[in-house]
């Protein structure tokens, strides 16, 4: 077993573990604080697991480095092997018992991503990639669509109740502009759970994708690079290696042409 084989194993472990974690606070009370503003919320399980995470891996790799949401967010890629790690992505679904909530941890060594896991213990779905090796949820191998046509697309788009009202003009205006060219639009209220579903084929395309944070998406971005999609930076560019990971304005799609129709919507 290789380096990157026995990092995946044990990651794995260690997130169906902190999964039980997850969905025992699913259906419990929690103490539910705010952040940034009165919309960003925390809880004390999204810290818990963050703990119980971080400790678990140090244990067993001592040397390596962490970015996280509750805890290490102030921290910046380096070449040295990094886990990316949201405790719980959609919070805020986590708190209202809407069943959208999962945990996300990917792996970068040298600026590059090697493992991504995106869990959802309250759906039984884990979604898993690892570079070179296909993307499986529950061990089934997942592939995206073939979709070209945007009037044919699948649309994944969360729009936030922001208290900044240049965000929420942002949204509105996006929501309005999608809703006049394509076959649907879905809000999970995960960003995770989002590019996994694309990466299963069970959305097609996200429109310009920010105010987001790298633990957000990283994980997702290779599950659907390993299920033969396409990431696009918000400038169009194909990211071959996430080397800006600190940058998660990204444009997610089974398709180059679909991912690059969105883009030009005006």
């Amino acid at each position: 077993m290789n380096g990157i084989d026995e990092f995946y194993k044990n990651a794995l472990d260690i997130v169906q573990q902190a999964g039980k974690i997850l969905k025992h606070g699913f259906y419990s009370a929690k103490d539910i604080s705010t952040k940034l503003n009165e919309n960003d919320f925390v809880t004390e399980y999204d810290k818990l697991i963050e703990k119980t995470i971080i400790d678990s891996l140090l244990k067993l790799y001592p040397n390596h480095k962490f970015i996280a949401e509750e805890s290490a967010a102030q921290n910046i890629l380096t070449n040295e092997p990094t886990w990316i790690l949201d405790p719980i992505d959609g919070t805020t679904n986590f708190i209202n018992k809407f069943p959208f909530c999962c945990i996300s941890l990917a792996l970068a060594v040298e600026y590059d991503l090697q493992i991504g896991i995106v869990y959802n213990p309250i759906l039984d779905q884990l979604f898993t990639a690892q570079k070179g090796k296909g993307a499986f949820m529950n061990n089934n191998k997942i592939h995206v669509n073939s979709t070209n046509d945007l009037k044919k697309a699948m649309v994944g788009f969360d729009i936030y109740c922001s208290v900044d009202e240049q965000i929420k003009q942002f949204f509105l205006k996006k929501c309005e502009e999608i809703m006049k060219t394509c076959r649907g639009i879905r809000s999970l209220g995960s960003a995770a759970m989002q590019l996994s579903y694309l990466a299963m084929g069970a959305i097609d395309v996200c429109p310009e994708m920010r105010y987001l944070k790298c633990w957000d998406v990283v994980a997702g971005i290779l599950l659907i690079q390993e299920a033969g999609g396409i990431v696009l930076d918000s400038e169009g560019k194909f990211r071959h290696i996430y080397k800006n990971i600190m940058d998660a304005n990204i444009i997610p799609a089974c398709t180059r042409k679909l991912a690059e129709d969105i883009k030009n919507l005006k």
